[in-house]
């Protein structure tokens, strides 16, 4: 079929040009817009302003995921410092980690003095005495067994290790010294 012959007009209408109508008047539609609308066509529309926070409590459910994440992390703060196990430390800016595994009838315990920063190394280039005292817990939280262990620490990293007979003991805690800093430090026992 050909429709490239068949003219668009009215029948009363012999004048090409006045065949088509055309019904859109921009100021008449803009009239009903939002007033957001009718600024950016006006050109007085301008980029938001309101900053990041603002934008955060805009509306109700941005305040409620804002409130969210503030409410989580908090959540994380509060565990993670607050909460019941303590396995890592700083000890005169040297941080010191206790880990606790039982394999067999044994319960293995260390305390381990990572590498001192560049900026404190010259402070133990003598080498200091750091003291680490291992308690071995039960389940109704009495200590079952003490060890002393003594070490030498240059500033290098240094592990202090002992070992517990395996009488249902559920964590260790150990207590570090060095320059009369002490650090407490709790470990639950992994089974391995």
């Amino acid at each position: 079929m050909d429709f490239s012959n068949i003219e668009e007009t009215r029948e009363d209408n012999q004048n090409p040009e006045e065949n088509l109508v055309f019904r859109y008047n921009r100021e008449e539609r803009l009239k009903h817009a939002p007033k957001i609308v009718q600024d950016y066509y006006s050109g007085k529309f301008g980029p938001y302003k309101g900053g990041l926070l603002k934008s955060l409590v805009n509306t109700r459910g941005n305040r409620l995921l804002f409130v969210t994440i503030i409410f989580t992390f908090g959540i994380i703060f509060f565990v993670r410092y607050f909460g019941p196990e303590k396995k890592s430390g700083s000890l005169n800016e040297v941080d010191v980690n206790l880990s606790a595994f039982s394999y067999e009838d044994s319960v293995y315990a260390s305390v381990k003095f990572h590498e001192a920063g560049k900026k404190i190394r010259q402070n133990f280039e003598d080498g200091l005495p750091v003291y680490a005292t291992f308690s071995a817990i039960d389940k109704e939280g009495t200590t079952v067994s003490e060890e002393k262990v003594v070490g030498k620490y240059e500033g290098n990293e240094l592990f202090l290790r002992t070992t517990f007979q395996d009488y249902d003991i559920i964590s260790v805690s150990a207590v570090c010294s060095m320059n009369d800093a002490l650090l407490k430090l709790d470990c639950p026992i992994e089974k391995r």
